[in-house]
C-alpha cells in the first residue's frame, strides 16, 4: 500500500485531471441511462410466460389498452371518440387500434369504451408507445377522460416514476448526510472529501453503465439501486480515511506520514471490505432474472468506482488539505507544539469506550440477550414464500393512468377481464384450433374462469386462449388456475395438448420462482466465499467463522422487520404506507447481496481496529474496548448517514423502491447497533486469544500476526520520537 500512495504523490497532478475528465465523461453516459433502460425482466427469459409474451407480441396482441369515460364514450360523442382513436392511431410504433370485445358492463357503470392497441417491436415497443401517448396533451376531449393501462403503460409509469423518486431521494438525503458530516468533522473541508469521492464515484459508475446500456437492456431500477447503494459505499470509505488521517494529524504525524499510515491501515480495510461487497453485489447473477442481474451489474459498477476513488481520489486531495481538515482549535494546538492523547483520551472515556467497557464485563449476557432480539426478528422470514409478489396496479399513485384505468375496468367488468390468463397453443396447423377449443371448453363452468375465448394468431401453428379470470391477477386463486393448468388437474386433463401458459399471473408466479430457485445455491456460495475472503483478510478462523454467523442472523433479522413493516397492517401504518404490500421479488434478493456487503464492511473496519491494537498489545480485552471506542462515532456516522440515504428511497412511489429503501435502512440500522456494538464485542470477549487462532501460526505476541494482509498494521508509534515525545507538526492553514 506504501508504493501505491507514494505513486500517487509522485502523479497527482496527472492523477487529479484523469478523475475530473472520467467523472465528467462519465456523468455525459450517466445522463442518457435511464432513457435507454429496459423495463421488466423480473422472470427467467426461459419462463413460461416470457415465452408467451413474445409469441402475442410477435402477432399483434394489444400490450396496451385505452378507456374513454365521459361524452365521448357515449352516442352522441362519436366524433370525439374517432378523434381520440385517430391521435392514438397516429402515434409512432402504434400498429392498430380496436375496440375490445367485452362483456355488458356491469349495472350502474358510466359511459365507458375500451380500445386496444396493439404496437410494433413487441414488448419493448408497447413501452416505447405508452412513453408517447402519456405525454400527449389533449389526447382527452373537453367532457372526456382517456386513461392509459396494459403492461407496457405499466411498467413505463414505474421508469417514469423512478427519474422522480431519484430527485426526491437526493433532495432529502444529501442535506442529511452534509449535516451528519459537518457534526462529525466539525470542519466544512473535511465533510467536503467524501462529498466529492462519493459524487465521482456515482458519476464514474453510472457513466459506464450509460455506455454499456447502448448493448445492455439495464433495468428501470439499475440508476436508482446503484445510486443508493453506491453513493452511501462511496461516502462511508471516504469517511473512515478522512477519520483515521484526522486523528493521526492529532497524534503529530507529519501530513505525508498521516496520509501513508491511513493508507496501509484503513485502506487495507476498506480495500477488503470493497472485494467483499464485490463478490457479495455478483452473487445476484445467480438468479436468472434480467433485472436482477442488470440491477447487480449496476450496484457492482458504482462500487468498483467507489473504491478506486476512496484509494486513489481520497489520499490525494487529503494530502493537499492537510492540516485543514482539523477544526480551527485543534490546528492552533497543533501549531503551538501542543500534541497530546487527549483526543484518544476523549475516545476512550466517551460513550462508545464506556459501552464496550461494559460489554466486556458481562459478554455471555449481551451475546444471549442480541441474539435472542435479532432472532424474534428472523421468525416472519418463515413465510417469505407467502410474501412476494410482483406489484399490483394499485400501489401506483393515485393519480396514476394505469391505475385508474385499471380500477375503471375491474368495476365495469370484473377484476380480471383486462389482464387475462393468456394460453398459447401449438402443434400443426391442422390441430392447433382444435386444441384450442378443447382447452377453452375444459375451463368453462370453472369457478375462477369468467370467460375463455379461442383467438386465431398470425402463425398458423399457434392459437391463443384468453381467459378472463374471476379475480384479480394477484389474487391466490387465480395463482391456483395458473398452477393447475400447467401441471396439475387441469394440465392432466388436457393430457396431449402442448401448450404456454402466460400472463401476469403468470408472469408473477415466474418472477417469484426465479428467486427461490437461486436464493438457497446464492447464499451458500456467497457466504462460502466470504469466509473464505475473510480468512485471508484476517488470518484467523474463528473470527471469519462468526462474521459470517452473525451476516445470517442479520440478515434473517432485516427481512423479518421488513415484511413486519411492509405487509401487515401495524407495520406499514407505522412506516407512513397506505397498504400493506408483498415484497417485489427483486427486494429480498438485493437485500441479501447488500446486507452480506455492508455487514462485512463494518466488520472488517472494527476488527480492523482490534486487531490493530491487539498487535501493540497482545491484551484481548483492551483491544476490544480500544476498537469500540476508537469506532464506534465514526461506525455510527457512517451508518446514519447510509440511513439518510436509504431514507430517501423510502419516500418512494415506486413499491420495490421504497421496499428497499426500508429495508435496507432497517438493515444498516441493526448492524450498526445490536450487530457491531453488542454481539461482536461480547462474542470476540468469549472467544479470548482464540480470536487470532490460524493453523502453523505460532502462540500470539504482540508482532507475531498481520491481520488483514498489513504487515504494519501497529505502527503509528511512528508519531513519537524515541524517547516517548510527541513528534513535531506543520500545520498548514
Amino acid at each position: 500500500m506504501d508504493r501505491l500512495t507514494d505513486a500517487l504523490f509522485r502523479n497527482s497532478r496527472l492523477i487529479v485531471v484523469a478523475w475530473i475528465l472520467l467523472a465528467i465523461t462519465g456523468g455525459a453516459f450517466a445522463i442518457g441511462l435511464e432513457g435507454r433502460a429496459v423495463p421488466g425482466g423480473e422472470a427467467s427469459s426461459t419462463s413460461q410466460a416470457e415465452s408467451v409474451a413474445r409469441e402475442l407480441s410477435r402477432n399483434g396482441v394489444p400490450a396496451l389498452f385505452v378507456v374513454v369515460t365521459g361524452k365521448a364514450a357515449t352516442a352522441e360523442g362519436a366524433g370525439e371518440l374517432k378523434t381520440v382513436r385517430d391521435k392514438i392511431a397516429g402515434t409512432e410504433g402504434v400498429r392498430e387500434v380496436q375496440p375490445l370485445p367485452l362483456p355488458p358492463a356491469k349495472e350502474g357503470t358510466g359511459p365507458l369504451t375500451v380500445f386496444g392497441v396493439s404496437s410494433t417491436g413487441g414488448i419493448d415497443g408497447s413501452i416505447g408507445v405508452a412513453n408517447k401517448l402519456l405525454d400527449i396533451e389533449g389526447l382527452a376531449p373537453g367532457d372526456s377522460k382517456v386513461f392509459l393501462g396494459g403492461y407496457g403503460a405499466h411498467r413505463e409509469e414505474l421508469v417514469q416514476l423512478s427519474r422522480s423518486d431519484l430527485l426526491r431521494a437526493e433532495q432529502v438525503g444529501l442535506p442529511i448526510v452534509l449535516v451528519v458530516l459537518l457534526l462529525t468533522f466539525g470542519t466544512l473541508w473535511a465533510t467536503l472529501v467524501p462529498l466529492a469521492i462519493g459524487a465521482s464515484a456515482l458519476l464514474g459508475g453510472l457513466g459506464v453503465a450509460g455506455a454499456l446500456a447502448f448493448g445492455i437492456p439495464f433495468s428501470e431500477y439499475v440508476t436508482n439501486s446503484a445510486t443508493m447503494v453506491g453513493l452511501a459505499l462511496a461516502i462511508d470509505y471516504a469517511m473512515f480515511l478522512v477519520q483515521r488521517v484526522r486523528e493521526l494529524l492529532l497524534g503529530g504525524l507529519e501530513v505525508d506520514d498521516a496520509v501513508r499510515t491511513a493508507m496501509r491501515t484503513t485502506g487495507v480495510a476498506v480495500a477488503w471490505s470493497g472485494l467483499t461487497v464485490l463478490v457479495a453485489e455478483a452473487g445476484m447473477f445467480m438468479v436468472d432474472s434480467r433485472a436482477i442481474q442488470t440491477a447487480a451489474l449496476g450496484m457492482m459498477l458504482v462500487t468498483a468506482m467507489a473504491i478506486v476513488a476512496a484509494l486513489i481520489g481520497a489520499p490525494i486531495v487529503l494530502r493537499a488539505l492537510g492540516h485543514r481538515i482539523l477544526r480551527k482549535k485543534e490546528r492552533a494546538r497543533l501549531a503551538a507544539g501542543e500534541v497530546s492523547t487527549a483526543h484518544v483520551d476523549g475516545e476512550m472515556s466517551g460513550f462508545w469506550g464506556r459501552w464496550g467497557l461494559r460489554v466486556t464485563k458481562r459478554p455471555l449476557l449481551w451475546l444471549v440477550a442480541g441474539t435472542a432480539v435479532l432472532a424474534a426478528l428472523c421468525l416472519p422470514v418463515l413465510d417469505l414464500v407467502q410474501k412476494v409478489d410482483l406489484p399490483t396496479a394499485s400501489q401506483m399513485p393515485v393519480d396514476s393512468q394505469v391505475r385508474q384505468s385499471t380500477e375503471l375496468g375491474a368495476k365495469a367488468f370484473g377484476p380480471g377481464v383486462f389482464a387475462p390468463v393468456e394460453i398459447v397453443v401449438h402443434g400443426s396447423s391442422g390441430e392447433v384450433r382444435g386444441n384450442a377449443e378443447r382447452i377453452a371448453q375444459a375451463l368453462t363452468g370453472n369457478p375462477d374462469v369468467l370467460a375463455a375465448r379461442p383467438i386465431p394468431l398470425d402463425n398458423t401453428e399457434a392459437y391463443r386462449v384468453s381467459v378472463a379470470t374471476t379475480h384479480s391477477p394477484s389474487d391466490d386463486r387465480t395463482h391456483e388456475l395458473v398452477r393447475s393448468l400447467r401441471g396439475g388437474s387441469l394440465h392432466e386433463t388436457l393430457s396431449g395438448i402442448r401448450f404456454e401458459v402466460g400472463g401476469e399471473t403468470a408472469m408473477r408466479i415466474d418472477a417469484t420462482d426465479a428467486l427461490f430457485a437461486s436464493l438457497p445455491l446464492m447464499l451458500l456460495v456467497l457466504l462460502g466465499l466470504v469466509l473464505l475472503l475473510l480468512i485471508v483478510a484476517m488470518r484467523s478462523i474463528i473470527l471469519p467463522i462468526k462474521a459470517v454467523l452473525l451476516v445470517v442472523i442479520s440478515l434473517g433479522a432485516s427481512i423479518g422487520g421488513l415484511l413486519l413493516l411492509s405487509t401487515t397492517e401495524i407495520g406499514a401504518r407505522i412506516i407512513g404506507w397506505s397498504d400493506p404490500a408483498d415484497l417485489h421479488p427483486i427486494v429480498p434478493i438485493t437485500i441479501v447481496s447488500v446486507v452480506i456487503a455492508l455487514s462485512t464492511d463494518y466488520e472488517v473496519i472494527l476488527i480492523s481496529r482490534i486487531a490493530e491494537r491487539y498487535r501493540e498489545t497482545g491484551d484481548n480485552t483492551g483491544s476490544i474496548i480500544d476498537g469500540v471506542a476508537r469506532t464506534g462515532r465514526v461506525i455510527s456516522s457512517a451508518a446514519a448517514i447510509m440511513i439518510a440515504i436509504f431514507f430517501g428511497f423510502a419516500l418512494s412511489d415506486v413499491t420495490p423502491l421504497k421496499q428497499l429503501g426500508v429495508g435496507l435502512a432497517f438493515a444498516v440500522l441493526i448492524d450498526a447497533t445490536v450487530i457491531r456494538g453488542v454481539l461482536v464485542p461480547a462474542s470476540m470477549q468469549l472467544m479470548g486469544r482464540w480470536n487470532w487462532w490460524f493453523p502453523g501460526k505460532q502462540e500470539r505476541n504482540p508482532d507475531s500476526a498481520q491481520p488483514l494482509g498489513d504487515d504494519r498494521l501497529g505502527e503509528p508509534d511512528r508519531a513519537r520520537q524515541t524517547d516517548g515525545s510527541p513528534a513535531g507538526a506543520t500545520v498548514r492553514d
